[in-house]
């Protein structure tokens, strides 16, 4: 294992999607760093008012544009081009508050979901106009990204709408937002919509009050199939389709699977194309070990610094604590999967019940049995698979004895590893809430991003003669103990000027060649938009 130094942070401190960069908002400005450098290449001085009360603070897909928000005004940097920038005011024109805000099919969009389900606007950064879609049926931040969907390939969006007590699923082209087709969902209340990862179906699942149901379409909008609940295994069984309904969903890598998790200890995989049932998946309350599964266990070891953390393997037949054994002692805890996430391959599927909070289990859904299972002294918080490494896990937990670790499994170790960042950290002390995420950078080994709010720091989890690391270029040039380097006036771009309100304003002092290349072929900006469409679904059965 293999450390950089520590680095100044905050409480908002973001890898890029692709890892070549760490974004940083520190009090009145936004620092961008280059990874394999640990160099700032950009400081973006923001306006006090904004700096104060940042809601959105998010990478593009690309990893080319940052975008800094709060509930009135939005500001979207180019890290590959200093000279652009723009300025969306008062994005929900003053008719309720922006309750959720993303990027877009492209780095070029902008969406705001207005309070109360009143809109969906998107703004376009290359023409300075913008689009409302009226009644989107998801607009909380916790539930808004359920109801968008973009088409791989093509970035057609699928968006899900309510009007007259009726869900409508509507497509919409690239760009312009025209609606290309939209129908009556054949759900009563729907909870989302999703394209499979080969574009080629829209699956739509019900709320878990109205049972089990999952309704899959082409992608022009024709009903395909429709799974309304697992089968019994047994005899013994009570029907599953009994009781409540779909809570978590996800494709598989290749759109070949699909997992669905109920309120129960189960998990039923539909195999597409035909999407019928190819495998149960059961949660025991009592696992034995086994050839083909491995059963870890998490212990505290008591060490001359207080108390060390490893994995010890399960040798005889083990109950996972369950959420009644936990000191709260709650008897009407939650029931059913609450982490359904498939890894790279798309053959390795993670899991966690409510009823057993701190063990995560990891099913072979090539053979429909469990690769392992691991049991950790705290409530997990959350379990992520690497983004490009097939078989990779990451678990973080609850609790404030977790809060400095990191938990990594790979089928291949001998034991899962535990790093202790908080050992690392100046003073060996951690200060408010800690952040630990995969560092997707290009490197012969993995890389972890991990934060609290003054200091972040890089690990990569390779020995000392193990290739080269993500931050190579700083580790052949040399620093001095803490890192510190002087930031250029020169890499100041003022972004606090007064602007109108309802408008998007491009901060135009590009070239010709870095309008053209920022707005994918169109060279014409207003300096604000002039109009805006409104688009309602038509709603054809």
């Amino acid at each position: 294992m293999r450390f950089s130094r520590s680095l100044k942070s905050s409480s908002q401190s973001l890898p890029s999607p692709n890892g070549e960069y760490i974004a940083t908002i520190l009090p009145a400005k936004l620092s961008v760093r280059a990874t394999r450098s640990l160099e700032i290449i950009r400081v973006i001085s923001l306006p006090p008012e904004l700096a104060a009360s940042v809601n959105w603070f998010l990478w593009s897909a690309s990893s080319t544009a940052i975008l800094v928000a709060s509930a009135a005004e939005i500001r979207v940097f180019s890290v590959t081009n200093p000279q652009f920038s723009a300025t969306i005011t008062n994005p929900t024109s003053g008719t309720a508050k922006a309750v959720y805000v993303r990027f877009g099919a492209t780095d070029d969009e902008v969406c705001v979901f207005s309070d109360f389900g009143l809109k969906l606007s998107i703004f376009s950064l290359s023409t300075s106009k913008s689009v409302d879609i009226n009644s989107p049926k998801l607009y909380s931040p916790g539930v808004a990204a359920r109801g968008i969907s973009y088409r791989p390939g093509t970035l057609n969006m699928a968006l899900l709408t309510r009007s007259g007590g009726k869900d409508i699923i509507s497509i919409h082209a690239r760009d312009t937002q025209e609606v290309t087709r939209s129908w009556y969902s054949d759900t009563v209340d729907a909870q989302g919509l999703s394209w499979s990862p080969d574009g080629r179906w829209i699956a739509v699942w019900e709320s878990a009050s109205q049972g089990h149901g999952v309704w899959i379409y082409t992608a022009d909008g024709h009903l395909y199939k429709t799974w309304k609940g697992p089968t019994p295994v047994n005899e013994d069984e009570s029907d599953p389709t009994l009781g409540a309904g779909v809570k978590l969903f996800d494709w598989n890598e290749s759109g070949s699977h699909l997992a669905v998790g109920d309120y129960s200890r189960r998990i039923t995989l539909l195999a597409a194309p035909s999407f019928t049932e190819s495998m149960s998946l059961l949660h025991n309350t009592v696992i034995k070990p086994a050839d083909a599964h491995q059963i870890w266990q998490e212990q505290a070891i008591p060490s001359p610094t207080g108390f060390a953390r490893k994995f010890t393997q399960a040798t005889q037949t083990i109950s996972p604590p369950t959420s009644g054994s936990s000191p709260s002692g709650d008897s009407n805890s939650k029931t059913g999967t609450n982490i359904l996430t498939f890894d790279k391959s798309g053959t390795l599927l993670a899991t966690r019940t409510e009823n057993m909070p701190t063990t995560v289990w990891i099913w072979d859904i090539g053979t429909g049995m469990l690769r392992a299972v691991m049991i950790f002294h705290d409530p997990i918080a959350k379990a992520t698979w690497h983004p490009t490494i097939d078989e990779l896990l990451l678990v973080r937990c609850e609790g404030e004895e977790s809060k400095g670790l990191v938990h990594i499994w790979d089928p291949s170790w001998e034991s899962p590893k535990i790093i202790d960042f908080a050992s690392q950290l100046p003073g060996g002390k951690l200060l408010g809430k800690t952040v630990g995420r995969w560092l997707n950078a290009e490197s012969s080994a993995p890389a972890i991003f991990f934060s609290d709010t003054q200091d972040y720091i890089l690990a990569s989890i390779s020995g000392p003669d193990d290739g080269d690391l993500p931050w190579q270029e700083a580790e052949t040039r040399g620093f001095d103990i803490y890192g510190q380097q002087e930031e250029s006036p020169l890499n100041l771009v003022a972004t606090d000027e007064k602007r109108p309100n309802g408008k998007v304003t491009i901060d135009a002092l590009m070239e010709e060649d870095d309008l053209t290349r920022m707005s994918s072929g169109s060279d014409e900006v207003d300096d604000t938009f002039r109009f805006r469409k409104f688009v309602e679904p038509a709603r054809n059965s």
